[in-house]
């Protein structure tokens, strides 16, 4: 997996997270993963295709997830209910898209699916023959878990 694919995604997550939570993101760890992407809670799944083929996936507990969403939306939230679940897929697509325009701007054509949203705790899925790399961002408001594999990639 080249760092040219993972590098726009991280840096669009950090720019996108930043304009929200004013106090730092950091970088926490980096490590690989298997097919199988254990979720938090909240998990948001994003499907990449044409120069570059594979997933992008956004994974927060669900009290991070009342956090962002009240932040975002100006006024606190206390259940993930459809509003929350929509202002978190605007989240993921502020992310996916700022992440293509940064791919495009080094050469590569890659279309994005709208993104799916899912709820449950302690969920395994499995949507990629190809490892993840996990990204763990560390906020003030908790943790976000970065996860990209590239199956395959068009020379």
């Amino acid at each position: 997996m080249r760092l040219d694919y993972i590098r726009p995604f991280t840096d669009a997550s950090n720019e996108i997270l930043q304009n929200y939570l004013k106090d730092g993101i950091k970088i926490s760890d980096i490590t690989l993963k298997g097919s199988f992407v254990n979720t938090s809670g909240i998990i948001a799944i994003v499907s990449l295709s044409e120069d570059v083929i594979g997933h992008f996936i956004i994974d927060m507990k669900v009290e991070t997830a009342k956090k962002i969403v009240s932040i975002m939306n100006d006024s606190e939230i206390k259940d993930i209910d459809k509003l929350s679940l929509s202002t978190i897929q605007e989240l993921i697509n502020l992310i996916a898209g700022l992440a293509v325009t940064k791919l495009e701007a080094d050469g590569y054509n890659v279309d994005i699916s709208p993104p799916v949203i899912m709820k449950s705790k302690d969920l395994e899925v499995s949507i990629s023959d190809s490892e993840f790399l996990h990204i763990k961002l560390d906020t003030s408001i908790g943790d976000f878990n970065i996860l990209v594999a590239v199956e395959s990639e068009k020379e």
